[in-house]
């Protein structure tokens, strides 16, 4: 089998990870990932904050490095599973753009290659239900520099023109109809889970 990446981005709070673990569950050659995972989650505080101020371009190698070791797991499950992976090469690329680091998104590194998704969705939802269900779990960093409308459509933006060809899904009612949502989608690109 060769499997397939589906990468699930949005903003903090859309649903991403209940999504795509839905989605992993569904499929019986499914396999849930996140970035960063393994060491880099344990240590990924450390860079944020005032490091990921001060150090923009830093903060930006250092989830480069996240998705590289993620991109080598990916290759290997991709040869029996398919990989539903949540924050992956495209939401490290726009929000150090949006921090001002001039970064693209290329899979193509010279040293490394990182594996390419074969589709990417992105989760959009009503703002003030993604604050309420951000509310809900606690802010982290991320979710306040979200609070400010400028930076949140400058996030917004850098995602239409880093990724132009994601498929954008709304998850304005449940998890379950924005699963079918993108299962549908699949099934068009003969993609059928």
């Amino acid at each position: 089998m060769s499997g397939k990446l589906i990468v699930i981005t949005g903003l903090d709070g859309s649903g991403t990870t209940s999504v795509a673990k839905s989605l992993a569950e569904k499929d019986p050659d499914g396999l849930f990932m996140h970035t960063p995972n393994g060491i880099f989650s344990q240590i990924r505080k450390g860079f944020d904050g005032e490091f990921r101020i001060e150090h923009p371009e830093a903060h930006y190698l250092f989830y480069l490095a996240a998705v590289v070791a993620a991109s080598d797991e990916i290759k290997e499950h991709l040869k029996f599973h398919n990989v539903y992976c949540v924050r992956y090469l495209v939401d490290t690329v726009v929000s150090h753009r949006v921090a001002g680091v001039n970064v693209q998104l290329n899979y193509d590194l010279g040293f490394s290659t990182i594996a390419i998704p074969d589709i990417t969705f992105f989760i959009r939802l009503n703002e003030a239900l993604r604050q309420n269900r951000i509310e809900i779990r606690g802010k982290s960093t991320l979710d306040k520099v979200l609070d400010v409308d400028s930076v949140r459509a400058a996030f917004l933006h850098e995602f239409r023109q880093v990724c132009p060809e994601m498929i954008y899904i709304d998850n304005d009612h449940t998890v379950e109809s924005c699963v079918d949502a993108m299962l549908s989608h699949l099934n068009a690109l003969g993609m059928a889970v």
